[in-house]
């Protein structure tokens, strides 16, 4: 590739193939008790994309070969904006800006923008981000994040400050690297991964619609140290009791019959195959696994949580997350990005129900000189109905939920059910250790 171009890897293709089920944007908006200082934010920005030239560019679909074509010129303008609002528009007008979308073939592939409220006198601000997830993942998101926080604290106190954050390997293929000889064949030997009809099952949602609204729906659960403990007295992981409140809500509105059984993909990061020391890049990095534990599991939480932990211990035991990958890249690398793209929906069904633990958002990115945090909104993509997935991250002692998504009027009732039940579990295991 030459200078002002960058590869395209297998999941940036991948994103650009499945924008008619989501809008490939993640977003986050974080809410403090004071606020920035607008210039040097804005001067941290420009550092902070120098080193991350892929956020300053547009996505060529090339016939044959798509890439990264990175702009010529700079304009802080096209990546940032300042708006002044009050207490009765500031949560409306945070709404509108988060549940926009990044157009990969225009560019550039971040948006951020200060949304400064002014409530009897004081005067307090959110940050929000629009990223495009073509790019990277909730990984590369928060590296993202942390790099722009530091470079911004660091330049309260030194002005000429440098961001030491780069966007490192972007290769789909680096965790490899790291596999055993017997396991890197195993995983070239795992080329399936689809859903059968009868785990395909879906809410009964509306079709999605031009003019469905776009939603950002949330629940905070404060405990999340309670639900570490209710995990180790009892031997789950923290995903095996999510991913199993959220199987009991879903089974309220789905109801499997005797030969089906609801399946969801849960989203892995492909990091845990590689050193916990190993640099954090900026690319994607994740993968699926298919979630399918019958349909007589769903109704006590301890019980669930047990049969949910066998399947994933299994899953772990079958390189959790690999499955269909190699038969992936061998389109991706071998036909042309028009061909690759009928075939890889030909052989990848997309879910229509997912989770994606994002993972622990670290305090550092978003301390932006020692501001007090109030609140936190950090989601991946918007789905179009019927589509949908559960997105969380965990942030101090708290548990932020969302569901991104384009729906109708009526279906919001079932997602505001979904996070209601979900929180009755939590909130069940909480009263256990008071």
């Amino acid at each position: 590739m030459s200078r002002n171009k960058i590869k395209a890897e297998l999941w940036d293709n991948m994103q650009f193939y499945f924008r008619e089920y989501n809008d490939a944007t993640m977003r986050s908006a974080v809410f403090y008790d004071g606020i920035v200082d607008v210039g040097v934010f804005k001067k941290a920005l420009e550092e902070t994309v120098k080193n991350f030239p892929i956020i300053n560019s547009r996505f060529i679909r090339n016939p044959i070969k798509s890439y990264w074509r990175i702009n010529e010129k700079f304009d802080i303008s096209d990546f940032f904006e300042v708006y002044e609002t009050n207490a009765a528009n500031d949560g409306d007008r945070v709404n509108e800006f988060i549940t926009g979308q990044i157009n990969p073939l225009k560019g550039p592939q971040f948006k951020a923008a200060i949304f400064r409220k002014t409530d009897k006198g004081k005067k307090t601000d959110c940050i929000a981000l629009l990223f495009c997830h073509m790019v990277a993942d909730g990984s590369g998101f928060s590296l993202f994040m942390k790099a722009l926080s530091d470079t911004y604290t660091n330049m309260l106190k030194n002005p000429d400050y440098k961001c030491k954050y780069h966007m490192g390997d972007r290769n789909y293929k680096q965790f490899y690297k790291y596999l055993s000889d017997d396991d890197k064949k195993r995983a070239t030997k795992m080329t399936n991964y689809r859903h059968e009809k009868n785990e395909r099952l879906k809410l009964p949602l509306e079709q999605y619609k031009e003019g469905f609204k776009r939603r950002i729906l949330t629940y905070n659960f404060d405990g999340f140290g309670v639900v570490r403990k209710y995990c180790k007295d009892n031997g789950f992981t923290f995903n095996d009791v999510v991913m199993s409140a959220y199987l009991i809500a879903l089974m309220k509105h789905i109801k499997p019959e005797e030969n089906q059984s609801l399946a969801f993909d849960c989203v892995l990061n492909l990091r845990r195959y590689m050193p916990a020391d190993e640099e954090v890049n900026f690319c994607n990095l994740v993968s699926k696994v298919k979630v399918s534990v019958g349909n007589g599991t769903g109704k006590e939480l301890r019980e669930t949580c047990a049969v949910v932990h066998e399947f994933m211990e299994k899953s772990k035991d079958n390189l959790g997350g690999l499955g269909g990958l190699s038969l992936l890249n061998l389109m991706d690398r071998v036909f042309p990005f028009e061909i690759g793209k009928i075939l890889i929906k030909i052989f990848y069904e997309n879910p229509l129900i997912g989770i994606s633990n994002i993972g622990k958002l670290d305090k550092d990115a978003v301390s932006y000189g020692g501001l007090n945090v109030n609140n936190v909104i950090m989601t991946g993509a918007v789905k179009y109905a019927p589509y949908m997935m559960l997105s969380l991250i965990t942030f101090e002692d708290r548990i932020y939920f969302t569901i991104p998504v384009a729906c109708s009027d009526g279906d919001v009732k079932i997602f505001e059910e979904l996070l209601g039940d979900i929180s009755e579990l939590l909130n069940a295991i909480k009263k256990q250790y008071r």
